[in-house]
């Protein structure tokens, strides 16, 4: 059960590292700053209360689901993306670590992945 603690207590501390990061970056924060800091805080919160990397990466994705469908008019498709993408983010942690041996090499792949993710989710909002 730990991994319900790591990803509420994750999904707070990047919420409010992410403010901190958009009042100096703006949206160019989505593709470094901010995936970076969600994918160490996620995982590192998990490895610290040895909580499952994966279920607490899945927890993280409910919180943002929660916020997108409630505060910010996204709707549905943008919490459902919310859980999706921060499970494959979490599955590609666990996967790049077990087979690298590393959990660092771990972070770093699923902070790529995630940068990448929000690089198309950004040029998808613009070309609209």
């Amino acid at each position: 059960m730990n991994w319900i603690a790591a990803g509420v207590i994750a999904a707070f501390a990047a919420f409010f590292t992410n403010r901190l990061t958009y009042r100096v970056w703006e949206d160019t924060a989505l593709l470094g700053p901010v995936p970076l800091a969600e994918e160490v805080i996620k995982t590192m919160l998990a490895y610290s209360l040895g909580a499952g990397i994966f279920l607490t990466h899945l927890v993280f994705g409910i919180m943002e689901a929660i916020l997108d469908w409630r505060g910010q008019s996204r709707g549905l498709p943008a919490a459902a993306s919310a859980v999706i993408a921060h499970s494959i983010f979490g599955l590609v942690t666990v996967v790049v670590s077990q087979k690298a041996g590393m959990l660092g090499a771990g972070i770093a792949i699923s902070f790529l992945v995630h940068a990448l993710w929000n690089a198309v989710m950004l040029f998808r909002t613009v070309k609209r």
